[in-house]
Formats: structure tokens, sequence, C-alpha cells
């Protein structure tokens, strides 16, 4: 199956990929932030800016990987 799909695992595909990935996984996680006040707010913000960041160098890393040919 994975022969039959060569354009999902281009560079740009998975570039694309990962940035819908991402931003529906900060909308996700900014839930929790946007319903309280006060300290536990900037708590979760905290949590979720170190999630998403996390999260971007995974994604990043991936995808230069993936254009260097060394992995998918």
């Amino acid at each position: 199956m994975i022969d039959s799909l060569p354009a999902l695992y281009s560079p740009t595909a998975l570039g694309v990929i990962f940035v819908l990935i991402w931003a529906t996984t900060s909308v996700i996680v900014t839930i929790p932030a946007f319903a309280t006040r006060g300290t536990p707010q900037l708590v979760w913000f905290g949590a979720a800016g170190f999630i998403l960041t996390v999260e971007a160098a995974v994604l990043i890393t991936l995808a230069v990987l993936n254009s260097q040919g060394k992995v998918f």
C-alpha cells in the first residue's frame, strides 16, 4: 500500500500534513487554558506551549529526515 501512495511521502506533502496535525493539537491542547482564569490559565498555557514546542521539534525532525531520504 505504501508503494501506491508515494505522493504522501514527499517532503512538501508531509510538511502540509504536519502543519495540520500541529494546528489541530494546538486547538485541542489550549481549550482547557481558555476555560480557566488566573494562575491555572497560566499553567495550562505553559503546559500547552511546552507540548507544542516538543511536537514541533519532532515533526520538523521527521520532515528533515524524510527530505534526506533516511525515513519513510
